[in-house]
């Protein structure tokens, strides 16, 4: 061979090795909401063949979990460490994957912290790490980044410390946090009828009796809150917030709503966005409790519904009322007009 030649392979043996480094070692960078961040990791999972390292503050989105258990169907490895409040039955979701058979380790922080942790392994060879949180409201509405990884080093770096935190010996056990209700509440398939078309109030149509239990319940309608913390009230800021704190937060409401998103999935079925109005945006945001999966996946867009749930956060602007460890007291059956 002559030293021409010998030197031309010698280059495309370099060359090659700079791909290849450049290939396996590739960083991408992907902001949110203007770029589908959700898109990228389905399509990650959906590429998986043996293992998915996965640690995480909270798990919400039907579409990511739906592509967790297509790759746990084909035979892809999965371990999970979640943060213990994500995986407390007013969510479900995480129980539910857990219920399925996935490998899960639920984590709190120390001193009473949070397993805040967002990343995932594919195949040992994909690092996906940032701020996006796993959720449904995540891929349109909020500011998120992800960075991918390819750079074997740091991948490996994010390996060992998955490990340390799937194999802690204080991770909580699962029956720690799967606490059955003491004041559970059967749900009625027939309630009070109403006209077609209309959303009763709690001051027109009498709530059902029930046994609250250590519940602290407030009387007050949607549209009273919206007077006293709408965009009408004469209440400043500060004003608004200390009224909020002293006789609303975590108190629970009884009211009747008309259903304006429902379910999309088995693995979504607990948020329920409603209206005070039938055909209306909706105003309420509420995350139920586990017992009433199967009653909940049922309800249709404008069915009315009477419910209990806990306010976790007033109205702003875009944003909705948020209530949580909801009841479902069942569906109002419907009457024509006279």
């Amino acid at each position: 061979m002559n030293i021409s030649r010998f030197k031309n392979l010698l280059l495309q043996v370099y060359i090659s090795c700079l791909l290849s480094t450049a290939c396996y070692g590739e960083t991408d960078v992907i902001f949110s909401p203007d770029n589908d961040i959700q898109e990228r990791l389905i399509n990650s999972i959906n590429g998986c063949s043996g293992s998915i390292d996965l640690a995480i503050s909270d798990l919400g989105s039907g579409e990511l979990i739906q592509a967790l258990t297509d790759a746990k169907t084909r035979g892809v490895e999965i371990r999970m460490v979640v943060d213990y409040q994500s995986a407390r039955p007013k969510s479900s979701l995480i129980t539910h994957l857990k219920e399925e058979g996935f490998l899960i380790k639920a984590l709190n922080g120390e001193a009473g912290g949070h397993m805040n942790n967002n990343f995932a392994v594919f195949d040992g060879k994909l690092l996906i790490t940032g701020t996006y949180d796993w959720t449904n409201k995540a891929p349109k509405y909020s500011h998120d980044n992800v960075v991918l990884i390819g750079d074997s080093s740091v991948i490996n770096s994010y390996r060992t410390e998955f490990d340390r935190l799937y194999n802690k010996e204080d991770h909580l056990a699962w029956t720690d946090l799967k606490s059955t209700p003491t004041d559970k509440q059967k749900t009625s398939k027939k309630l009070v009828e109403v006209p077609l078309g209309k959303v009763p109030s709690p001051r027109d149509v009498p709530f059902p009796k029930l046994a609250e239990g250590d519940k602290k319940f407030v009387d007050v309608t949607i549209n009273e809150l919206d007077a006293l913390f709408g965009s009408q009230s004469t209440l400043s800021s500060d004003e608004q917030d200390e009224l909020w704190e002293q006789q609303y937060n975590e108190k629970y409401v009884k009211w009747y709503s008309a259903v304006a998103f429902g379910a999309i999935s088995q693995y979504d079925w607990n948020t329920l966005r409603l209206s005070l109005e039938i055909g209306k945006e909706p105003e309420v945001l509420v995350l139920f409790k586990p017992e009433y999966q199967q009653q909940i996946l049922r309800l249709e867009k404008d069915d009315v519904i009477a419910y209990t749930a806990r306010l976790t956060k007033r109205k702003g602007l875009g944003s909705l009322y948020k209530l949580d460890d909801g009841d479902l007291i069942g569906k109002l059956t419907k009457k024509a007009p006279r």
